[in-house]
């Protein structure tokens, strides 16, 4: 072999293995790019599952239909007490306070207050007392008839959950703590075991006695043993 064909076989030799390593160079790449994309799918997929438990679903679903024991109007608020075993619900921007456990939603108003040591009379306009059913005789005696302290207005019987229940209106005749004129109404709510009144006393003229009277029979009308 001539020494020109031997540099020619070497330069077409040169170029082939130039050629092959840059095939392997580039194949090399390309598969290290294809694993890191596997890779990066991976996350993402895992990052999802992750996030899609956190995050609400963007697809359209039916109005709100969450499922409770007790569903209440969006103007009110829920209140138990679980030493008499009862809940009530009364107006959203009304307050109430306790100092003990069992006066727990006892005395609502529609203003912040203080509940005093003594509540034997009223300080607020609503009053909730659970009685037992030995006192429901002298109950009806002292709410449905007028006295020196009540004249009676009206007298109206209905049924609230199940229980027969008296709306009694009255005006004060000025001999107890109210003055004279003012307003007073009464729910006897009859339980076989615990009767409840629930009582609305108007405290000044300038009361508003239409929402007060409205904050009452919310109440009232919410009043149920648990």
């Amino acid at each position: 072999m001539s020494l020109h064909k031997f540099k020619k076989r070497l330069k077409f030799s040169s170029i082939a293995v130039f050629l092959l390593a840059y095939a392997v160079v580039f194949y090399v790449l390309g598969s290290q790019k294809s694993i890191q994309g596997i890779i990066d799918s991976g996350e993402l997929n895992k990052n999802g599952n992750e996030n899609s438990l956190d995050l609400p679903i963007n697809s359209p679903v039916p109005y709100a239909d969450t499922q409770t024991g007790r569903v209440i109007a969006s103007y009110v608020k829920l209140c138990s007490n679980i030493v008499h075993s009862y809940e009530v619900s009364y107006p959203k921007d009304w307050f109430t306070s306790y100092i003990e456990q069992s006066q727990e939603c006892s005395f609502f108003a529609p203003y912040a207050f203080v509940v005093p040591a003594d509540t034997g009379d009223f300080f607020v306009p609503v009053k909730l007392e659970v009685h037992s059913i030995l006192d429901w005789p002298n109950l009806q005696k002292l709410y449905l008839n007028p006295n020196d302290f009540q004249n009676i207005v009206s007298v109206e019987n209905k049924e609230i959950d199940g229980k027969p229940v008296t709306k009694v209106k009255t005006t004060a005749t000025g001999n107890g703590s109210q003055k004279r004129g003012l307003l007073g109404v009464t729910y006897l709510i009859f339980d076989v075991e615990k009767p409840v009144v629930v009582s609305y006393s108007q405290l000044d003229e300038t009361e508003d006695i239409g929402k007060t009277e409205e904050g009452l029979d919310e109440i009232a009308s919410s009043f149920k043993y648990f």
